[in-house]
This record gives C-alpha cells, structure tokens and sequence, in this order.
C-alpha cells in the first residue's frame, strides 16, 4: 500500500491509502506501486488516479510536483479537485468571470494567469461533460 498526500497552500486536501496513484507528469502518466523507485517530477494540468480495491478516484490537478519516496506520494499543487463533485453550473460562471478578466486585463502577466486558470476550468467543464 502507498500512502497519498495532496496539499494546496491553502490546506491539505488529500491524506489517504492506495493500491496505485497515476500521475499526470509533463512526460506523460506515470503509474506509482508499492516500492517504486523514489521520484521527483512535475505535473501538468491533468487527471490523478487514485485506486483501491477494484474502485478508482479521479482528481483534477493544475499542475505541480510530485515526491515519491519510501511508500508515500506527496503532492504539491494550487488545486486538486474530485471530478464527482464538480458542479457543472459553478464551473460556467467561473469561466465566463474569467473571460471577462481576460478581455479587461491590459497586464499580459495578469493575462496569463487568467488563462491559466481558465483552462483549468475548462478541462473540468470537459470532465464534467463527459461523465
């Protein structure tokens, strides 16, 4: 068994047993077993996997980093979210606020926050869709 921990700078949103995590790493999904190889690496935006007994949760990361080492995956990231729980009409209004923004914002780094954030919503208004 491995031990999973996901935490925001905000709070920890994750602390949990699993038979496997799949992480979504800039190189592609990589998949952590019991006695993997310790591990550091970067995730994108993307899908977690967390399964246990034949049953599977999905979180919906924007970003960070990842620590595997001696049985325990640590994860770093702004927002980790179980795609059960999205609620399709909050992710909506959230991505028009951000257009908004967007279409306002002279700052090209402030642009490219916003972006950013948008496209997080976007990849779970598409999750949302699709289950």
């Amino acid at each position: 068994m491995l031990r999973l921990e996901i935490i925001s700078p905000k709070e920890q949103i994750v602390s949990t047993d699993a038979f496997e995590v799949v992480l979504p790493t800039e190189l592609g999904e990589v998949g952590i077993l019991s006695h993997h190889i310790p591990l550091i690496t970067h995730m994108k935006m993307g899908i977690l996997s967390v399964f246990n007994d034949g049953t599977a949760e999905r979180y919906v990361v924007s970003g960070g980093f990842a620590q595997v080492k001696a049985d325990k995956v640590s994860v770093l990231t702004d927002d980790a979210l179980l795609i059960s729980e999205l609620d399709s009409s909050e992710i909506e209004s959230k991505i028009q606020a951000l257009e908004a923004q967007i279409a306002e914002e002279a700052s090209t780094e402030l642009k490219k926050t916003y972006v950013s954030q948008l496209e997080f919503f976007q990849l779970q208004q598409s999750l949302v869709a699709h289950s």
